[in-house]
């Protein structure tokens, strides 16, 4: 049976319940996994990365975003918040769907994504199967635009060189917390825009560190 979702609020309500599901790893497919969370099974569409590292019987924490289309309602897992951001800002560039930035994050590491929008390589972009020249050159400019207007998505890209663990106090007393490089910039971006860029190193990783708490 196929439910309708004409409710456009509803729909983000229930998206929004949804920021992770923990649980063992049931079955897996081309492309999604089974949860089993309490035994309650939910289908995730994940990255190809993700895919591999999901082992069937281990227990495994996912984050997760919810797509509401008319007649489907279809979740993404993630391991990092990062591969979160990136999915969630490839689906607001003209043209790009959830099955197509899923694949794009299946075809490159965030790392690799941001070196290529930087550099303007659309070579990157059209070896991923379903992306030609042309959306190469959109998902670049696009997301160029999103560079210089979102501090947190310039972090997790590695826009800046001040957002290496070697240049930026803040991020190498993250890193030195036990965070990961990329959470570690995702925090100090959103420690600066909260606080501001000439906030004290101390102050700023104490807010960095309530950011993550929230997550």
């Amino acid at each position: 049976m196929r439910v309708k979702w004409n409710n456009p609020r509803a729909a983000n309500t229930i998206c929004a319940m949804f920021a992770f599901l923990r649980g063992t790893v049931a079955r897996k497919a081309t492309g999604t996994i089974e949860l089993d969370v309490n035994g309650v099974g939910y289908l995730l569409h994940v990255p190809d990365s993700v895919h591999r590292r999901a082992a069937i019987g281990i227990e495994t924490t996912l984050l997760t975003y919810c797509h509401i289309r008319e007649d489907a309602f279809q979740i993404f897992g993630f391991l990092r918040e990062e591969e979160k951001a990136l999915f969630t800002s490839l689906l607001s560039i003209s043209g790009v769907g959830p099955k197509v930035a899923l694949t794009v994050l299946s075809g490159m590491s965030v790392q690799d994504f941001g070196r290529a929008v930087l550099e303007n390589d659309v070579t990157a972009f059209t070896r991923i199967s379903g992306i030609g020249k042309k959306g190469a050159q959109r998902i670049i400019l696009e997301m160029k635009t999103k560079l210089g207007q979102d501090a947190e998505l310039s972090a997790i890209l590695g826009e800046k060189e001040e957002a290496s663990a070697d240049s930026d106090d803040v991020i190498a007393a993250l890193c030195a917390l036990g965070c990961t490089l990329g959470e570690a910039k995702r925090a100090a971006a959103a420690a600066r825009k909260s606080v501001g860029d000439t906030a004290p190193v101390e102050e700023l990783v104490k807010a960095a560190l309530r950011s993550m708490a929230k997550v």
